[in-house]
Order: C-alpha cells, then structure tokens, then sequence
C-alpha cells in the first residue's frame, strides 16, 4: 500500500491533495499542518472528491508544527510516507505582489528578486529533512519550494535531501510544447522538447542563461520556433507572481512523486534532481531521477548554465556548507528595503526569517496606507 504524505496544504499543498486524491496508484493520503481547522477542511473535501471519483484511499489528517522536530519525527516514524509532496513555507512573498507599494519600492523587490525570500522557503524544508533524519525512515521528497536553490543547499548540507523539486522549468517545457502544437499543426507525440534553465527562465524570459533543442519527428527543428514568444506573450501573457500557478506546481510535484514510486520510465523536466541547480530533462522511475541531456550538452555543461542561471534569481553561489551568497546587486537592493543580508546560513535560518517577516509587514503596511 503506497502512502503518499503533503506537508503544508495550504494554495499549493492543496491542489497537490486534490490531485492525490484522484490518482490512482496512491492508496494512503497524509496531510500535516500546524493550522486547527483549514488543515482538516482541505483533508475532508479531498476525501470526498475521491468517493466522488469512485475511490477508496485512506485519509488521515494530522495537527503538526514543523518546527517542533521531534512532533514530525514521531510521526514520519510512525506513519512511514514512501514519498511526501513538500510544498511549505514560512509566508508566501506572491501576496506582496497584491499589495499597492510606491513605484520606487516596487521596482527595488524587483531587483532584489525572488531569492531574497529564500530563508522561507529554505527553513521549512530543513526542518522536514532534520525530522526525517530523526524518524530514521527511508521515503523520496518533491520539494515545491524555490527547490533550485532549497534543494541544492539542503543537498549540500546534509548530504541528502528531496529527490527532486517541481514545476518551475516543466512549465516552461509545457508552454513550449503547447506552442509548438499550435504553430504547427503537429500532436504532442511527434514533438520532443528538451530544455535546461531555471526558475527565472520562468518569470524572467529567455535573457536567463539556458539550453533549448526541439525535435519534430526526431529532426532536430529548434531554429523554427521562437522561444521568446513561447516563453512570454503566447497566448497571452500569465501573472507567475500570484496564486493562480499553483495548480501547475502541485500537479507537477504529483506527477513526480508518483513517478519516483512507480515502475514505468516517465520522461519528463525536473527542478533540482538530487541537489543539482536548476532543471532538466530527465527520466524518473523506481526512485531514481536520470537526466536526458540533449547530444551534445553533457551533464557539466548543464549544471553550469544553471549556475549562471541562479544569478537571475540574486543567487550568487551555494557554497560547500550550504551557505547561499547573494549577488552584489541584490544585496543592494535588499539593503534600500531595509534588509541586510550577504548569505543565508543554515545556523542563522530563524533569524532571518523572522527578520524577513519584519521587512513584509513594514512593506504591506505602507503599500496600504500609501
């Protein structure tokens, strides 16, 4: 009997649950959330999708906190998940792009990108790898959190960590693949897309470092599309700040957890397997994850690209230890909001989350009162 465990229902966790909830080959769900009441509602209308559908699968709800390890450590103990879809975070930064902020501090969130929110994403994931650790238990993390980064770090700490992350460079493949569909006529069948990039190739364009190769009956026909526009204005123009993504993440993230339980080889794009940067084509199957590098890109060549890449997203480097250094103009930008940070250390994690929850909140608050 499979059992599939989602830490954090919440925009993402629960569309991921809704997806388990209709997915054949899961027969146990287990969702973990601090919150007394939205956890269980979310559980409950999940359950009822299921019947709907005409499944039996068990569900369970439990009232943890991930901060307190040694709560989930019994847990994961006791309930011994064979994959668990991680999509936590301290806070989600998407909300502040709602909020109605002065044009100048607008523009400095803009250059201080996506990675400065990254002890959010980064402290919720380690404490779920540290209570694995003490629950002793052997199961395959799909992180959705910034995983480019998160995985990469949370690798070069421990040693281990999620076996892959989500979303992120799978959309841009699947925007890609839907392009080309429409501008030739062909079926998803003939087509092989194959890309290397980041989690800013999804929201900055192709200005981010990556690799691009289509084939068309397995004739090489990159030079017919234009990426720009698959990656940008068609069909029209998407908000990847806000909540309406979520559905792609969680569905990719269950697709991959599922893939990492099964049997059957699925060729797919991956964020972050096995603590590489950034994403891939790759296959998964039977709790592994192989790249399926294009000829001519070896895996060395990939992984610096994404390296490259990371600087889109303010990352500079991951250092050995995991420490993530910031780019020089991100810590600039991050310094006129009121935030000084050169790295995130793993030893440090709290205060800077708590430090980030400070610089929201003043944001928020004057964005409303502007």
């Amino acid at each position: 009997m499979s059992t599939v465990l989602v830490s954090g229902v919440g925009a993402l966790g629960g569309w991921a649950l809704e997806f388990l909830a209709r997915a054949p080959g899961v027969d146990r769900v287990v969702t973990v959330k601090r919150s007394p009441w939205s956890g269980p509602s979310w559980t409950t209308i999940a359950m009822l999708g299921s019947a709907i559908e005409g499944h039996t699968k068990r569900f369970e709800h439990h009232q943890v906190d991930l901060a307190d390890e040694s709560a989930m450590a019994r847990l994961l103990a006791e309930v011994r998940p064979d994959a668990i879809v991680h999509s936590a975070t301290a806070q989600s930064p998407r909300k502040l792009s709602g909020v109605p902020l002065d044009p100048g501090v607008r523009a400095e969130v803009r250059a201080a990108t996506f990675g400065m929110w990254l002890p959010w994403h980064l402290w919720p994931a380690t404490q779920l790898i540290r209570a694995i650790e003490l629950a002793g238990i052997d199961t395959h993390v799909v992180n959705a959190s910034f995983p480019d980064v998160v995985n990469v770090a949370i690798w070069k700490r421990f040693g281990h960590g999620p076996s892959t992350g989500a979303g992120n460079l799978e959309v841009c493949a699947a925007r890609v693949l839907r392009y080309v569909m429409a501008t030739t006529g062909r079926p998803a069948a003939d087509i092989e897309v194959s890309l290397v990039g980041s989690h800013a190739l999804l929201t900055r364009g192709t200005v981010v470092p990556h690799h691009f190769r289509l084939s068309i009956d397995g004739a090489d026909a990159t030079e017919q599309v234009d990426l720009t526009a698959a990656l940008s204005t068609w069909p029209e123009v998407v908000n990847w700040h806000g909540d309406v993504p979520n559905s792609l993440y969680a569905g990719s993230a269950v697709k991959n957890a599922l893939a990492l339980l099964g049997t059957e080889p699925l060729a797919t794009h991956v964020s972050a397997p096995m603590g590489l940067p950034g994403g891939y084509p790759a296959v998964i199957a039977s709790g592994t994850v192989e790249l399926r590098l294009p000829p001519g890109l070896d895996e060395a060549e990939a992984v610096a690209i994404n390296d490259r890449a990371a600087r889109f997203d303010g990352i500079e480097r991951i250092e050995e230890d995991g420490t993530v250094v910031y780019t020089a103009e991100s810590r600039a930008a991050m310094e006129n909001l009121g935030y000084r940070c050169e790295a995130v250390e793993f030893d440090d994690l709290t205060r800077r989350r708590d430090e980030l929850r400070d610089v929201y909140r003043r944001l928020t608050s004057e964005g409303r009162d502007a």
